[in-house]
């Protein structure tokens, strides 16, 4: 009785977090291809492992699933302003300046995609820097996420949720969710990647796409086999 009891409040948990999921997406439209597409990465890279690593450790299903939608929210509110605001410092870095912004989509009016930086082309190699300087954020993230969950093994179950996808979950879509628009659409403006293979050329834009990629997916994956079981069930 007692695995019967536990399979279905996982079960339970799950369509629960689903449907969290769903809320969040209500007001957004995912009429074309990339919203579609992006919506289908948001439960593949962010949900779904958020999911599986509560599902792997010990915490009381109750905690976890009230836990899940709050770091959903906060994710999803700061993962467009982090993204804009990283090609800004990348514009200052090449010494260039943006002409034009908007770092937070406008929430208030159901639009959660429309964020922008906008700057005077460079023409030169420094030109696809900028684009890149969310994903090297990116990868400066995960490696944060990474040394913090894995040093201090955290007990706390919101602390340790948080950390798993503001650092690491957040940072892993936002690579391969822009990398495999560009590959799956091909040439698509605004896209970072297609950008850097219109100035670096194909080959490294493919070359960065896929180790930034590599790199995100191992570090994801690695964490929920690192923490199981935990914490220990006296400690609770």
């Amino acid at each position: 009785m007692t695995f019967v009891k536990n399979k279905w409040t996982k079960i339970i948990g799950i369509y629960i977090c689903l449907i969290a999921l769903l809320i969040l997406n209500a007001s957004n439209s995912i009429s074309n291809l990339h919203q579609r597409f992006a919506t289908i990465e948001l439960f593949s890279l962010v949900l779904g492992p958020l999911i599986i690593f509560y599902l792997r450790n010990n915490w009381p299903y109750i905690k976890w699933i009230i836990c899940i939608p709050v770091i959903l929210t906060i994710t999803i509110f700061t993962y467009s302003f982090l993204h804009e605001f990283s090609h800004v410092i990348g514009l200052y870095v090449v010494g260039a300046k943006p002409t034009g912004y908007q770092l937070i989509p406008e929430y208030w009016k159901g639009d959660f995609t429309k964020a922008w930086v906008s700057s005077i082309p460079l023409n030169n190699w420094k030109d696809p820097i900028p684009g890149i300087f969310p994903y090297i954020k990116d990868c400066v993230f995960l490696t944060l996420g990474y040394l913090i969950l894995l040093k201090t093994k955290i007990s706390n179950c919101f602390l340790s949720g948080l950390i798993y996808c503001f650092f690491i979950l957040s940072p892993s879509y936002d690579i391969i969710n822009n990398f495999f628009i560009k590959l799956i659409v091909g040439e698509i403006q605004g896209n970072d990647f297609y950008g850097l293979s219109q100035g670096w050329g194909e080959i490294w834009a493919i070359i960065i796409g896929v180790s930034f990629s590599l790199y995100s997916i191992f570090i994801s994956i690695i964490i929920p086999l690192y923490y199981k079981d935990h914490p220990d069930k006296k400690n609770l």
